[in-house]
Protein backbone atom coordinates (compact mmCIF):
# COMPACT_ATOMS: atom_id res chain seq x y z
CA UNK A 1 0.00 0.00 0.00
CA UNK A 2 1.35 3.73 -0.70
CA UNK A 3 0.86 6.93 0.51
CA UNK A 4 -0.28 7.72 -3.28
CA UNK A 5 -3.48 5.20 -3.76
CA UNK A 6 -4.48 6.65 0.36
CA UNK A 7 -4.39 10.21 -1.51
CA UNK A 8 -6.26 8.89 -4.45
CA UNK A 9 -8.65 7.10 -2.37
CA UNK A 10 -9.42 10.15 -0.47
CA UNK A 11 -9.80 12.65 -2.97
CA UNK A 12 -12.33 10.02 -4.89
CA UNK A 13 -13.93 9.90 -1.96
CA UNK A 14 -14.49 13.42 -1.03
CA UNK A 15 -15.50 14.51 -4.72
CA UNK A 16 -17.87 11.35 -5.04
CA UNK A 17 -16.81 11.43 -8.76
CA UNK A 18 -13.57 10.02 -10.49
CA UNK A 19 -13.35 12.49 -13.25
CA UNK A 20 -13.49 15.43 -10.91
CA UNK A 21 -10.86 13.46 -8.40
CA UNK A 22 -8.55 12.99 -11.66
CA UNK A 23 -8.78 16.50 -12.38
CA UNK A 24 -7.51 17.58 -8.95
CA UNK A 25 -5.01 14.88 -8.83
CA UNK A 26 -3.37 15.57 -12.10
CA UNK A 27 -3.76 12.35 -13.51
CA UNK A 28 -6.14 10.64 -16.11
CA UNK A 29 -9.21 8.68 -14.83
CA UNK A 30 -7.97 5.43 -16.11
CA UNK A 31 -5.22 5.15 -13.60
CA UNK A 32 -7.09 6.73 -11.20
CA UNK A 33 -9.45 3.80 -11.65
CA UNK A 34 -6.47 0.74 -11.38
CA UNK A 35 -5.04 2.44 -8.41
CA UNK A 36 -7.90 2.05 -6.81
CA UNK A 37 -8.82 -0.88 -7.82
CA UNK A 38 -5.16 -2.45 -6.52
CA UNK A 39 -5.65 -0.99 -3.38
CA UNK A 40 -9.53 -2.82 -2.94
CA UNK A 41 -7.77 -5.66 -4.01
CA UNK A 42 -5.06 -5.48 -1.14
CA UNK A 43 -7.14 -4.51 1.19
CA UNK A 44 -9.63 -7.52 0.23
CA UNK A 45 -12.44 -5.56 0.22
CA UNK A 46 -14.78 -3.14 -2.27
CA UNK A 47 -14.30 0.75 -1.03
CA UNK A 48 -16.93 1.86 -3.12
CA UNK A 49 -20.63 0.38 -4.60
CA UNK A 50 -19.36 -1.17 -7.91
CA UNK A 51 -22.92 -1.65 -8.36
CA UNK A 52 -24.25 1.78 -7.79
CA UNK A 53 -21.31 2.92 -9.78
CA UNK A 54 -22.21 0.87 -12.89
CA UNK A 55 -25.85 0.87 -12.71
CA UNK A 56 -26.76 5.01 -11.39
CA UNK A 57 -23.08 6.11 -12.21
CA UNK A 58 -22.68 6.96 -8.62
CA UNK A 59 -19.75 7.07 -6.19
CA UNK A 60 -20.72 5.69 -3.17
CA UNK A 61 -18.76 4.48 -0.52
CA UNK A 62 -19.15 0.75 1.33
CA UNK A 63 -19.19 0.21 5.08
CA UNK A 64 -15.79 -0.91 4.42
CA UNK A 65 -15.11 2.17 2.44
CA UNK A 66 -16.20 4.67 5.57
CA UNK A 67 -14.06 3.20 7.83
CA UNK A 68 -11.06 2.96 6.01
CA UNK A 69 -11.27 6.45 4.60
CA UNK A 70 -11.20 8.09 8.31
CA UNK A 71 -8.25 6.04 8.97
CA UNK A 72 -6.75 7.14 5.32
CA UNK A 73 -6.92 10.47 6.58
CA UNK A 74 -5.09 9.82 9.81
CA UNK A 75 -2.18 8.21 8.08
CA UNK A 76 -1.93 11.02 5.61
CA UNK A 77 -2.25 13.92 8.20
CA UNK A 78 0.62 12.12 10.27
CA UNK A 79 2.36 11.51 7.01
CA UNK A 80 2.51 15.47 6.36
CA UNK A 81 3.04 16.12 10.07
CA UNK A 82 6.03 13.30 9.93
CA UNK A 83 7.73 15.37 6.49
CA UNK A 84 7.16 18.89 8.78
CA UNK A 85 8.89 17.53 11.43
CA UNK A 86 11.80 16.23 9.51
CA UNK A 87 11.77 19.65 7.17
CA UNK A 88 11.84 21.90 10.88
CA UNK A 89 14.92 19.80 11.84
CA UNK A 90 16.33 20.14 8.75
CA UNK A 91 15.56 24.36 9.02
CA UNK A 92 17.24 24.23 12.08
CA UNK A 93 20.35 27.24 12.81
CA UNK A 94 19.76 27.42 9.10
CA UNK A 95 19.90 31.56 8.37
CA UNK A 96 18.32 32.81 4.52
CA UNK A 97 19.51 35.70 3.00
CA UNK A 98 16.50 38.13 2.19
CA UNK A 99 16.94 41.21 0.07
CA UNK A 100 14.65 44.08 -1.07
CA UNK A 101 14.81 47.22 -3.09
CA UNK A 102 14.24 50.83 -1.14
CA UNK A 103 11.01 52.26 -0.79
CA UNK A 104 9.63 49.01 -0.50
CA UNK A 105 6.58 49.31 1.36
CA UNK A 106 6.78 48.40 5.22
CA UNK A 107 3.99 46.35 5.31
CA UNK A 108 4.72 44.19 2.05
CA UNK A 109 8.32 43.60 3.73
CA UNK A 110 6.63 42.87 7.10
CA UNK A 111 4.37 40.91 6.06
CA UNK A 112 6.24 38.24 4.49
CA UNK A 113 8.93 38.03 6.74
CA UNK A 114 6.26 37.67 9.85
CA UNK A 115 4.60 34.83 7.55
CA UNK A 116 8.11 32.98 7.13
CA UNK A 117 8.67 33.18 10.68
CA UNK A 118 5.84 31.81 11.94
CA UNK A 119 6.20 29.37 9.96
CA UNK A 120 9.89 28.77 10.72
CA UNK A 121 10.73 30.12 13.77
CA UNK A 122 14.45 28.17 14.12
CA UNK A 123 15.49 29.79 10.84
CA UNK A 124 17.13 33.70 11.06
CA UNK A 125 16.40 35.87 8.31
CA UNK A 126 18.90 38.50 7.45
CA UNK A 127 17.35 41.60 5.69
CA UNK A 128 19.52 43.44 3.05
CA UNK A 129 18.16 46.92 1.78
CA UNK A 130 19.71 47.30 -2.70
CA UNK A 131 19.09 50.73 -3.73
CA UNK A 132 17.20 48.68 -6.98
CA UNK A 133 15.14 45.63 -8.14
CA UNK A 134 17.82 45.26 -10.64
CA UNK A 135 20.27 45.42 -7.63
CA UNK A 136 18.67 42.70 -5.83
CA UNK A 137 18.42 40.49 -8.57
CA UNK A 138 22.03 40.70 -9.38
CA UNK A 139 22.87 39.90 -5.83
CA UNK A 140 20.76 36.21 -6.12
CA UNK A 141 22.79 35.43 -9.10
CA UNK A 142 26.05 36.40 -7.26
CA UNK A 143 25.20 34.35 -4.23
CA UNK A 144 24.69 36.72 -1.82
CA UNK A 145 21.11 36.21 -1.24
CA UNK A 146 18.93 33.24 -0.87
CA UNK A 147 15.57 35.06 -1.91
CA UNK A 148 15.01 38.61 -2.96
CA UNK A 149 11.73 41.14 -2.86
CA UNK A 150 12.39 42.88 -6.43
CA UNK A 151 10.08 43.58 -9.70
CA UNK A 152 9.40 41.60 -12.90
CA UNK A 153 10.16 41.39 -15.73
CA UNK A 154 13.97 39.03 -14.18
CA UNK A 155 16.74 39.79 -15.68
CA UNK A 156 18.97 36.33 -15.54
CA UNK A 157 17.70 33.15 -16.62
CA UNK A 158 18.99 31.17 -13.77
CA UNK A 159 16.40 33.20 -11.68
CA UNK A 160 12.83 32.27 -10.67
CA UNK A 161 10.09 33.60 -9.10
CA UNK A 162 6.97 33.77 -7.28
CA UNK A 163 4.64 36.57 -7.82
CA UNK A 164 2.96 38.57 -4.53
CA UNK A 165 1.79 41.53 -5.27
CA UNK A 166 0.59 44.59 -8.22
CA UNK A 167 0.39 48.05 -8.69
CA UNK A 168 0.00 51.09 -10.65
CA UNK A 169 1.90 54.38 -11.37
CA UNK A 170 2.04 57.29 -8.87
CA UNK A 171 3.33 60.46 -9.42
CA UNK A 172 5.83 61.66 -6.87
CA UNK A 173 5.85 65.91 -6.42
CA UNK A 174 6.91 68.60 -4.09
CA UNK A 175 4.24 69.04 -1.56
CA UNK A 176 4.10 72.85 -3.06
CA UNK A 177 3.22 72.22 -6.51
CA UNK A 178 -0.02 72.72 -7.77
CA UNK A 179 -0.64 68.84 -8.25
CA UNK A 180 -0.10 67.96 -5.01
CA UNK A 181 -3.67 69.45 -4.12
CA UNK A 182 -5.58 67.23 -6.31
CA UNK A 183 -6.71 64.06 -4.67
CA UNK A 184 -5.56 62.29 -8.33
CA UNK A 185 -3.70 63.42 -11.02
CA UNK A 186 -4.64 63.23 -14.87
CA UNK A 187 -1.84 62.02 -17.11
CA UNK A 188 -2.55 64.58 -19.23
CA UNK A 189 -1.87 67.28 -17.10
CA UNK A 190 1.61 66.42 -16.81
CA UNK A 191 2.82 66.88 -20.50
CA UNK A 192 5.04 70.24 -19.77
CA UNK A 193 6.38 69.22 -16.30
CA UNK A 194 10.64 68.18 -16.38
CA UNK A 195 11.18 64.65 -14.96
CA UNK A 196 13.66 62.69 -13.33
CA UNK A 197 13.81 59.11 -13.71
CA UNK A 198 15.68 55.90 -12.83
CA UNK A 199 18.37 55.12 -15.43
CA UNK A 200 16.62 52.98 -18.46
CA UNK A 201 19.00 50.30 -17.62
CA UNK A 202 18.01 49.40 -14.18
CA UNK A 203 14.17 50.69 -14.81
CA UNK A 204 11.53 47.84 -15.41
CA UNK A 205 9.27 49.67 -17.36
CA UNK A 206 10.94 52.52 -18.81
CA UNK A 207 9.53 51.76 -22.39
CA UNK A 208 5.87 51.14 -21.15
CA UNK A 209 5.59 54.47 -19.35
CA UNK A 210 6.96 55.95 -22.62
CA UNK A 211 4.43 54.42 -24.45
CA UNK A 212 1.66 54.95 -21.58
CA UNK A 213 2.60 58.86 -22.14
CA UNK A 214 2.28 59.06 -26.20
CA UNK A 215 -0.91 57.26 -26.07
CA UNK A 216 -1.88 60.94 -23.81
CA UNK A 217 -0.61 63.12 -26.89
CA UNK A 218 2.89 63.99 -24.72
CA UNK A 219 6.07 62.38 -24.63
CA UNK A 220 9.28 62.98 -21.91
CA UNK A 221 11.51 62.77 -24.26
CA UNK A 222 13.60 66.12 -24.02
CA UNK A 223 12.28 66.44 -20.91
CA UNK A 224 13.78 63.97 -18.38
CA UNK A 225 16.89 66.44 -16.72
CA UNK A 226 18.24 63.89 -14.95
CA UNK A 227 18.77 59.99 -14.30
CA UNK A 228 19.40 58.40 -11.18
CA UNK A 229 20.70 55.14 -10.04
CA UNK A 230 18.91 54.97 -6.74
CA UNK A 231 14.93 55.44 -5.39
CA UNK A 232 16.53 56.95 -2.53
CA UNK A 233 18.07 60.36 -5.05
CA UNK A 234 15.03 60.28 -6.75
CA UNK A 235 12.87 60.95 -4.34
CA UNK A 236 15.16 63.98 -2.40
CA UNK A 237 15.48 65.19 -6.48
CA UNK A 238 11.42 65.48 -6.17
CA UNK A 239 12.10 67.00 -3.16
CA UNK A 240 14.22 69.61 -4.32
CA UNK A 241 11.94 70.50 -7.14
CA UNK A 242 14.75 69.02 -10.13
CA UNK A 243 11.57 67.38 -11.07
CA UNK A 244 9.05 65.15 -10.43
CA UNK A 245 8.60 61.32 -10.89
CA UNK A 246 6.49 58.56 -11.52
CA UNK A 247 6.64 55.83 -9.33
CA UNK A 248 5.01 52.23 -8.39
CA UNK A 249 2.12 52.61 -5.91
CA UNK A 250 3.53 49.98 -3.66
CA UNK A 251 6.50 52.34 -2.94
CA UNK A 252 6.75 54.34 0.38
CA UNK A 253 7.64 57.84 0.05
CA UNK A 254 6.60 58.82 3.64
CA UNK A 255 9.50 58.89 4.78
CA UNK A 256 10.94 61.87 2.90
CA UNK A 257 9.79 65.25 3.93
CA UNK A 258 8.49 67.66 1.20
CA UNK A 259 7.36 64.90 -1.29
CA UNK A 260 3.82 63.28 -2.10
CA UNK A 261 2.60 60.70 -4.05
CA UNK A 262 -0.69 61.15 -5.92
CA UNK A 263 -2.95 58.51 -7.88
CA UNK A 264 -2.72 58.75 -11.37
CA UNK A 265 -5.63 59.10 -13.70
CA UNK A 266 -5.07 57.33 -17.41
CA UNK A 267 -7.56 57.38 -19.83
CA UNK A 268 -6.36 54.18 -21.52
CA UNK A 269 -4.08 51.39 -20.52
CA UNK A 270 -1.78 52.06 -17.43
CA UNK A 271 1.53 50.27 -16.75
CA UNK A 272 0.97 47.63 -14.48
CA UNK A 273 3.89 46.32 -12.12
CA UNK A 274 4.62 43.09 -10.67
CA UNK A 275 6.43 42.65 -7.80
CA UNK A 276 8.01 38.54 -6.97
CA UNK A 277 10.10 36.93 -4.45
CA UNK A 278 12.59 36.23 -6.95
CA UNK A 279 15.46 32.80 -6.29
CA UNK A 280 17.80 31.10 -8.36
CA UNK A 281 15.69 28.26 -9.94
CA UNK A 282 18.76 25.61 -9.41
CA UNK A 283 19.73 26.32 -5.32
CA UNK A 284 16.00 26.01 -4.34
CA UNK A 285 16.00 23.61 -1.76
CA UNK A 286 13.39 22.44 0.48
CA UNK A 287 13.46 24.86 2.97
CA UNK A 288 13.47 27.29 0.30
CA UNK A 289 10.44 26.15 -1.75
CA UNK A 290 8.27 25.70 1.80
CA UNK A 291 9.34 29.50 2.26
CA UNK A 292 8.18 30.49 -1.27
CA UNK A 293 4.65 27.86 -0.47
CA UNK A 294 3.87 30.53 1.82
CA UNK A 295 3.52 33.29 -0.56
Amino acid sequence: MELRQLRYFVEVATERHFGRAAGRLCVSQPALSQQIQLLERELGVELFDHQQRQRQRRVVLTEAGAVFLAEAESLLRQSRAAVEAVRRVGARHQAVELGYYQLLRPDRLVGIVERFRAAFPEVQFHLHELPTFRAVQEALVAGRLDLGLTMQPLLHTELAARPFGQGGLTVALPAAHPLAQLPEVPLESLAHEQWVEISRPLHPVYDDIERMCQQAGFSRRGAIVQEVSSLELLSNLVRLGIGIAFVPSFFDLSAVPGVVARPLRVAGAGVVLTQCVAYRAAQAGPLLQALLGLL
